[in-house]
């Protein structure tokens, strides 16, 4: 029998780019004598179809583009309920969740992850929104600007350049008063953004939740409330994990989390998205799930360590 299933992405980062990237990732896969079958996509939300039934028909699965895939992916192969093993393979412009287990955006050694046949689990969060929309995710589930940023990323034709995203639409957006209800604190008041980390990155890259693991059982809030201009510049330092401390940028951990607007009555409520994709409004609930589902990882985090050659620190590290 085949062992792995690759659900693809055709479009992953453009087609041209996908079509390039899938057949490197199958000579990796052939030439570690990987068997494999390759499942494409068609449509939004094929990927959690595909993923569930490759699952209870007993392959371990494989989610080959980007982090929209990936997410579409994990959410399928967990609700099969079939306990199938999950991975990664790096394809999109922007790859946060592979990056949450330690998995760099390098297809060949993706691969060679993959080969090593090494896995273990880590903490997934579970996202509800009041509507009835449930979404299991491994990085960062966030509402308000952020989430905004990913409504329009997502919109067909869209630039997959998620700074020219983000400079589009600062300048029209306004922040809210929002409720966060945590397990030992209350938040109340204005806020642009609200980042659940399970994982510290989203946007590609973007250390948003720059304390978050995915192995220490709690999600990583960061509620952040700064100006236009100014929070422009703080996307910029994300990049290098150097947004902790701000004292604009409030820190908390819990393992659950409800998010709603003060006013609930508010008629433009904050959009929430999940691993980059949009689920829907808040009010939404999140739950840490610890040791939620077990992933085909490396033993080590390989991520943190290449941020640690770069920057002589790990990103977890806040500087003073």
């Amino acid at each position: 029998m085949v062992d792995y299933a690759i659900i693809f992405n055709p479009i992953a980062g453009g087609a041209e780019k996908a079509k390039k990237d899938i057949e490197f990732a199958r000579k990796c896969l052939d030439d570690l004598n990987i068997s494999y079958k390759i499942f494409a996509t068609e449509y939004a939300q094929h990927a959690i179809e595909l993923a569930g039934q490759c699952a209870k028909d007993g392959y371990r699965v494989l989610a080959a583009g980007g982090d929209g895939t990936h997410n579409e992916v994990l959410h399928g192969v967990i609700t099969s309920k079939s306990g199938a093993l999950c991975g990664f393979i790096p394809l999109g412009s922007g790859n946060d969740i592979p990056g949450a287990i330690g998995i760099r955006p390098d297809v060949k050694r993706a691969c060679e992850i993959i080969a090593e046949g090494k896995s273990s689990k880590a903490d997934i969060g579970l996202a509800k929104t009041d509507a009835g929309v449930e979404r299991y995710f491994l990085g960062i589930g966030s509402q308000g600007f952020d989430a905004e940023v990913a409504r329009r990323a997502n919109l067909p034709g869209a630039s997959k350049n998620y700074s020219a995203i983000v400079m589009k639409a600062v300048f029209s957006w306004k922040s809210k008063d929002i409720k966060v209800t945590m397990d030992d604190e209350v938040y109340e008041g204005k806020a642009n953004l609200t980042a659940v980390g399970n994982g510290p990155t989203y946007g590609g890259w973007m250390y948003v939740c720059q304390n978050a693991r995915v192995d220490d059982g709690v999600f990583h809030i960061s509620i952040v409330d700064i100006g236009k201009l100014k929070l422009l510049m703080q996307f910029k330092r994300m990049y290098k994990a150097k947004l902790l401390p701000h004292p604009n940028v409030y820190v908390h951990t819990s393992k659950k989390v409800r998010i709603e607007m003060k006013d609930p009555e508010e008629l433009e409520p904050y959009h929430c998205q999940v691993d980059g994709e949009v689920i829907g409004n808040v009010p939404v609930n999140y739950e840490c799930i610890k040791d939620g589902y077990e992933f085909i990882r490396p033993e080590i985090d390989e991520v943190a360590e290449a941020f640690k050659e770069k920057y002589g620190r790990y990103f977890y590290e806040c500087e003073e």
